[in-house]
């Protein structure tokens, strides 16, 4: 349902302003990698009427262009290497060891965070968001060798042409952290909103890793229903009984701020 909600949220807030929806899968991660989802997600976007313009974009066949970028950033000496472990981390995983000044060493690979970085995002929904509390320095490529979500999700929003990032209050600082790329590569940010985020009764995320059942398919026009009221905005009528409707209702009736009062 959480998924759902986002998806929603994204979707009316694109078509209410004429604009284009895009289905990108954040395929970056093999060993964590749930293949059925792959066909699953796309099937159930359908399922509810959500349908995105242009090819499903992976994320996986960007890695040229995300290496590319890390050797731009370190050709201009924002990133060095990193041989801390968990235990080894300071305050919000930060590398607060040595390991900047060391050479010749091979680990994950850390942005160093500049004095000048943002630390406000302007949101669509919340207003603007202040936060004092990010590292300075986070990984964009892990020990593995695998690209981190930041570096990958920072180039892919900007060279895929997207204005508008709609995504769940849950990755507000993530949008922090890629405001600093893109800044640090002389580039403009993407505008964020960030919805609410569903949680069960103790305030947990709804997810697969908090036992968070999968949506049921068949019953579509419950669903949107159920995210419609959860994102504040008006539930059409009852007799309006067709996922089509429901969708075209929503667009017209979509209101930015209505989601303020919301619990983030």
């Amino acid at each position: 349902m959480g998924s759902l909600v986002a998806a929603l949220g994204s979707f009316l807030d694109a078509r209410s302003h004429e604009g284009e929806w895009y289905l990108r899968i954040d395929d970056i991660d093999p060993p964590r990698h749930d293949k059925a989802s792959f066909g699953s997600i796309p099937r159930c976007l359908e399922s509810h009427g959500l349908t995105w313009d242009g090819p499903i974009i992976f994320q996986s066949q960007r890695r040229e262009a995300h290496e590319d970028t890390l050797s731009k950033l370190r050709n201009a000496g924002h990133l060095f290497d990193c041989l801390c472990t968990r235990a080894t981390l300071g305050e919000l995983g930060a590398c607060v060891m040595d390991c900047r000044d060391r050479k010749d060493i091979e680990g994950s690979v850390r942005f160093h965070v500049p004095t000048d970085a943002p630390d406000r995002i302007k949101d669509l929904f919340l207003g603007e968001q202040h936060r004092s509390d990010l590292p300075s320095n986070f990984i964009v490529k892990r020990r593995d060798g695998l690209i981190a979500y930041q570096l990958a999700t920072a180039i892919d929003d900007l060279d895929e042409g997207y204005t508008h990032v709609i995504r769940g209050a849950d990755l507000l600082e993530s949008s922090l952290r890629q405001m600093m790329l893109h800044q640090t590569l002389g580039r403009l940010s993407p505008e964020y909103g960030h919805l609410p985020i569903v949680t069960d009764q103790s305030g947990n995320k709804l997810s697969k890793q908090t036992g968070a059942r999968a949506i049921d398919t068949d019953t579509p026009n419950a669903n949107l229903r159920r995210a419609l009221a959860f994102l504040g905005q008006p539930t059409p009528p009852q007799d309006v009984d067709c996922v089509e409707d429901i969708l075209q209702l929503a667009t017209v009736n979509w209101r930015r701020n209505a989601l303020n009062s919301k619990n983030l």
